[in-house]
């Protein structure tokens, strides 16, 4: 959950990277379009240092009254694990929430989350391993109230796992809001929408 590590963001320019490859603890992996004002966070942020992780920087705008990720879900609540299950039970990524499954995870991969807006992220402190083949959860959204919920804070940044449940919540006002996504080493596969890195060969 929380690492007890606050990042600050820095200005928004509207930038993107989805899923991209490069070492973490090393901004130089990253492509200067990407890592521009996001140096210090790329190099002070990570789950095990010098390995290799897939980054997203997400800058967007959050419609008021609508959850930043609302449109993949299937209910009326954006809940969701980072990974979803095939048939054989194998962890996958891809598509949305895991629909295609062309990318496969070790379970024990770890995720780190922050994004710069209060209470626009609830977080629950368990593991949801028998989650759907895409990830989405919110048919099962009664077993998570918010009151068991922990609610992301601006620039903290929370450890996760891949069957961690999450929710995307809507914002009270429309929104600048940027979001930073840090997955492990432990990731087989890409997806067609990852973001390529010339200066990492996997």
């Amino acid at each position: 959950m929380n690492t007890n590590i606050k990042i600050n963001f820095p200005k928004y320019t509207g930038i993107r990277c989805l899923m991209m490859p490069y070492i973490q603890g090393d901004s130089m992996s990253v492509p200067e379009q990407y890592r521009s004002g996001y140096e210090n966070i790329i190099n002070n942020t990570f789950i095990e240092k010098g390995d290799i992780g897939y980054l997203t920087i997400d800058e967007s705008i959050a419609a008021k009254g609508k959850p930043h990720r609302g449109d993949r879900s299937k209910t009326d609540r954006a809940l969701h694990t980072e990974a979803g299950i095939d048939k054989f039970k194998n962890a996958k990524w891809g598509g949305l929430w895991g629909s295609s499954h062309t990318v496969k995870l070790d379970r024990d991969v770890k995720v780190l989350l922050a994004n710069n807006t209060d209470n626009t992220c609830a977080i629950w402190d368990v593991e949801h391993p028998n989650t759907s083949w895409d990830g989405d959860i919110g048919y099962e959204s009664y077993k998570y109230p918010y009151a068991e919920a922990v609610f992301m804070k601006n620039g903290e940044v929370h450890q996760i796992g891949i069957f961690t449940p999450h929710e995307s919540l809507p914002v009270k006002q429309s929104v600048k809001r940027q979001f930073l996504r840090i997955v492990s080493s432990g990731v087989y596969g890409r997806e067609p929408y990852f973001t390529e890195n010339k200066l990492i060969r996997l």
